[in-house]
């Protein structure tokens, strides 16, 4: 869905203002919106539901008369965030890079602030990524980890590496709806993201989709997975 530069700037008057809209996850801006929120210096963030914003009720569907009238702006999307946080996995997101990741570091840094993460306690070399994930690997089958993040400059050994493990189910953050579609079609519960090839914001919003998704294995992808096993 497309959101225009009015329809921004009548979601951020109904937050109060606040300087940070919420979006869906799915939601895309139209030329004139990004130039809006470059003019007004808004924040954007994401969520699984529009209902679910922090800064007011964002709705694509119910037009402003069907909404509540008076009372605190905001104080709607204040109690989505409480009933939304208590949704939050209660194991972590690991996390390693293979090395110096400036945009990578900056946008873990940040998703830290909105959800469980824990870095690995491995080199940040290429060369660990055995190590990585072995201990990824090991994690997700103790349940002591939801899900992990591997941060490297090329994806293909990560890749191949990674889904050698029965209990990994990796895939590569190419984009926003690349990770959507590995949650929902596999339950993909590791991320691979080549840093040189994305920004800061792209990062931090695949983290924090990533982060805070519902893992459900079909059983008929469980059975796809059993009979690709077998293979030589």
């Amino acid at each position: 869905m497309f959101f225009t530069a009015r329809q921004l700037e009548q979601l951020h008057r109904e937050s109060g203002s606040a300087g940070r809209i919420t979006l869906p996850y799915r939601a895309r801006l139209t030329p004139m919106a990004q130039d809006w929120i470059r003019l007004k210096k808004v924040s954007l963030g994401y969520c699984d539901d529009a209902s679910k914003s922090a800064t007011g009720t964002v709705t694509t569907s119910a037009p402003s008369s069907a909404r509540p009238q008076g009372g605190v702006p905001g104080t709607a999307g204040q109690a989505s965030i409480a009933q939304y946080a208590t949704e939050q996995p209660t194991t972590p997101l690991l996390w390693w890079c293979d090395g110096p990741c400036g945009a990578a570091k900056a946008a873990l840094t940040g998703q830290a602030k909105e959800s469980l993460l824990r870095p690995i306690d491995l080199p940040q070399d290429p060369k660990q990524i055995v190590a990585v994930v072995k201990t990824i690997a090991g994690e997700l089958k103790s349940g002591s980890a939801s899900s992990a993040a591997i941060v490297v400059q090329n994806a293909a050994v990560a890749m191949v590496f990674a889904n050698r493990c029965p209990s990994i189910r990796a895939v590569v953050g190419t984009c926003l709806e690349a990770v959507e579609q590995g949650i929902q079609q596999v339950a993909a519960n590791v991320l691979v993201i080549e840093h040189p090839h994305k920004a800061f914001p792209q990062i931090k919003t695949m983290l924090g989709r990533f982060a805070r998704a519902k893992r459900e294995l079909s059983p008929d992808v469980q059975r796809q997975l059993a009979e690709l096993a077998t293979c030589g």
